[in-house]
């Protein structure tokens, strides 16, 4: 299971944790493919899919590229939390590619454009700055393997983390909506 997936699971079973205080319904389901959990409560909603098949991030998966798996798990995740006061999308998969990172970062260099200007960093890609004047930066660490492009708004932006993998590269598309 990715980083993003473990977040995002450790959001769920905390909301869990408000169940019997608020009221609210848990639907959980792990099938062959993945796991689903939605919570709904009169506070807001919370969904979470490890079985999503095709996920839009609004990018392409790189031709040729696989699926990733690890240690037997999905390297997907299809996240929504939904309230009146604020919101959160996140979508997020995992490929792997016979290709150097260097044709990866390439084909997305090119896909990202469409959004806007593309940030690309070795390290980590963060926002800084004041309200409604917020701009993405890089937080740089030269000795990573690391390569993330990054294009949108803190709002909704879409990113793209490609490293090496053995002779290939295995890369993130990811896509974050907020609102709130």
């Amino acid at each position: 299971m990715n980083a993003m997936t473990r977040t995002m699971l450790t959001l769920v079973f905390a909301a869990a944790a408000l169940v019997p205080a608020i009221g609210c319904g848990i639907d959980v389901h792990e099938a062959e493919r993945g796991k689903s959990v939605d919570i709904k409560s009169p506070l807001g909603d919370v969904s979470v899919r490890t079985d999503v098949k095709n996920l839009n991030t609004g990018l392409p998966v790189y031709p040729g590229a696989q699926p990733l798996r690890e240690h037997g798990e999905h390297e997907n995740a299809n996240v929504n939390v939904d309230s009146r006061w604020f919101g959160v999308k996140v979508i997020a998969a995992k490929y792997e590619s016979d290709d150097a990172q260097d044709r990866i970062l390439e084909f997305y260099r090119r896909e990202m454009k469409t959004y806007g200007t593309v940030t690309e960093c070795r390290g980590d890609v963060d926002f800084r700055g004041g309200s409604g004047d917020r701009r993405v930066v890089c937080n740089k660490r030269p000795s990573s393997d690391d390569v993330q492009l990054m294009t949108g708004t803190e709002d909704r932006q879409r990113v793209v983390a490609v490293k090496r993998r053995g002779s290939g590269s295995e890369f993130s598309l990811v896509y974050v909506n907020t609102r709130g």
